[in-house]
């Protein structure tokens, strides 16, 4: 250090020499400035080092050395640190524990939870019984098999479940009858059992007598056993006409027709009437009508081309069809209508005293479970069928055909299931939809009178006995029509001069012409649309300002009109105009069939 200090007071006095010398030989200020700037640091390893100094100075400066970090610089050791910069060999490292053997495997039945090497120890379970693989025995475990072998612990599939080696299991034999000659014989079944064969009754002709001559029997009161059950019948009759221009047609045949499904649902109070017309072989109408508590549907035409409507009748009545009718007053007396049907072959026959000797003879066969007996009646040339099921035997059909003739009549008892459907509670009965298109009710009226003086003109009519939609008076209006009535667009000639509400009772009403009354006599005073209910609408000559007699107005046609507001059209229904009467006509011919039972 004081060699160093020595040096920089060397250089100081020679600096001090140099600017002396110059200054006495008369140096410029600039060479000074030059001297001073040969002057410094000449080392390039120094922090201060100066490129343009030609003369050491002794000012060089030296960066101090880092430091070291002392510590341990191996990750794996406990006391590892990520800062030091020279290893100090102060690592310290984790003791290892000595192995513990057993079974690693978590799947096997002995695995050992605490084991850190595996020994090769693992047993296996595959089947979680209990038993381990290598002590497992293949074989039939189930009990119920034929094969069953108690020892085995491990099934492999071998069960035999077929007893009798008929290549059917146990579990899927059906029992039943085998016998082809037996009634209930049962193609389905693989077991054979004699004991549930049944066989078919056979009829005599000793059986048919005891039938016919019972008037309790199935065939001459059969409408008894229908009244408790749901059940549905066919009636036919069919008609050769005698009409020479009937002759003429381009029909296929010259008959006339009358076919009428009648059934009921007892439990739910649900009658079905079906009714076909045929005219002369091949031209046919046809309506249908289901009615219940919850209303009416209906139907013009057969299934294929008609459609079903909703009505309703608010004050529904049962009547079961298949009841006995009580005797009249006159113990049963026929009515005028039962003495003009009394040509009907199929009321003969059941109002015979001796039907066993109505035919000339009776031929007996079976068929399937069903008895047939045919006779032929030459007096009449008339042949009986008639078919009967079960035993002891219950009627099922009935049909007398005129011989070489197209007259023919026919009772059958028909199957249910084609006429029902599935309800709400899940038995099989008839429905009726309320959800289809509405229908207006139709007002089945007599009586109708025109009666005109000199100044008053009077419309009235009642609803006859055969009068059975009872609806709301609210929901019909009375109209009175000039000129034709109004179509249900609204379109038309006609206009309504006056209409009343039938609950109104009475209304008045004066046009340019006439003062308007119209009235309702509800006779029942229940409210309802009611047999026996009548209307009057009287029209009278205005006294005051009265119109000419040439006046247009006052020679309109004038008709009468009723709406059903529910169903938003005129009254009548999908009924074909004239069908109501036929109808009726059908139902006579019905009952008439049917009397001899209730005699």
């Amino acid at each position: 250090m004081h060699q160093f200090s020595g040096l920089v007071m060397r250089l100081q006095s020679l600096v001090v020499v140099m600017l002396i010398s110059c200054l006495a030989a008369g140096c410029a200020g600039t060479d000074v400035d030059n001297a001073e700037q040969a002057l410094g640091c000449t080392y390039a390893e120094a922090s201060n080092y100066n490129n343009s100094a030609s003369i050491d100075d002794g000012s060089c400066v030296y960066q101090q050395p880092v430091a070291p970090v002392l510590g341990c610089m191996y990750t794996d050791a406990l006391n590892h640190n990520p800062s030091a910069t020279e290893d100090d060999g102060s690592c310290r490292y984790p003791v290892v524990d000595d192995p513990i053997p057993g079974c690693t495997y978590s799947n096997a039945y002995n695995y050992d939870i605490i084991a850190t090497e595996d020994d090769g120890s693992c047993i296996y379970d595959t089947d979680g019984d209990g038993i381990i693989d290598d002590f497992e025995e293949s074989g039939c475990t189930d009990a119920n098999a034929n094969n069953h072998n108690s020892s085995s612990t491990d099934d492999d599939g071998s069960c035999d479940y077929d007893d009798d080696d008929d290549g059917v299991y146990d579990w899927a034999e059906v029992e039943g009858c085998l016998d082809t000659n037996a009634t209930n014989y049962d193609a389905s079944a693989s077991d054979s059992n004699q004991t549930m064969c049944e066989y078919p009754y056979v009829m005599t002709l000793g059986d048919l007598q005891t039938i016919l001559s019972d008037p309790e029997s199935s065939v001459g009161r059969f409408l008894d056993n229908l009244a408790n059950v749901t059940a549905f019948i066919k009636v036919v009759t069919v008609l050769e006409s005698t009409d020479e221009e009937g002759m003429d047609s381009d029909s296929n045949a010259n008959t006339t027709g009358i076919e009428i499904i009648i059934g009921h649902d007892p439990i739910n109070e649900v009658v079905y009437e079906g009714i076909v017309l045929r005219f002369l072989g091949d031209i046919s109408m046809e309506q249908t009508t289901v009615q219940g508590p919850d209303g009416i549907n209906y139907r013009i035409g057969s299934s294929s081309s008609g459609s079903w409507y909703y009505a309703r009748d608010e004050v529904y009545q049962y009547e079961n069809p298949f009841a006995e009718e009580e005797e009249d007053d006159e113990g049963g007396a026929p009515s005028e209508d039962e003495e003009d049907d009394e040509e009907d072959p199929c009321k003969t026959f059941f109002e015979s005293d001796s039907p066993i000797d109505w035919t000339d003879n009776w031929t007996l066969t079976h068929d399937g479970g069903i008895n047939i007996a045919e006779g032929k009646n030459d007096t009449q040339s008339l042949h009986l069928r008639l078919e009967l099921e079960g035993s002891p035997p219950a009627f099922r059909m009935l049909e007398i055909s005129q011989i070489d003739g197209m007259n023919r009549c026919a009772i059958e008892i028909l199957d249910p299931s084609e006429f029902t459907t599935v309800l709400k509670d899940g038995t099989r009965g008839i429905a009726v939809d309320s959800d289809l298109p509405r229908t207006s009710m139709t007002m089945k009226i007599e009586n109708e009178v025109q009666e005109e003086s000199d100044s008053t003109k009077t419309w009235s009519a009642e609803l006859s006995d055969e009068h059975f939609e009872e609806v709301n008076l609210t929901e019909i209006v009375m109209r009175v029509y000039a000129g034709e009535e109004e179509s249900e667009e609204g379109e038309g000639e006609g206009a309504v001069i006056t209409d009343m509400i039938l609950s109104e009772q009475t209304s008045t009403f004066t046009d340019q012409c006439f003062q308007w009354t119209l009235s309702w006599s509800d006779n029942d005073n229940d409210g309802y649309t009611s047999a026996g209910d009548a209307y009057t609408v009287t029209r009278t000559e205005k006294v005051i300002d009265s119109c000419p007699d040439d006046d247009e107005y006052r020679n309109k046609d004038f008709q009468v009109v009723f709406y059903d507001l529910w169903a938003d059209m005129p009254t009548g229904g999908v009924f074909t105009p004239g069908f109501g009467y036929i109808a009726a006509i059908s139902a006579l011919l019905a009952s008439s069939i049917f009397a001899g039972r209730r005699d």
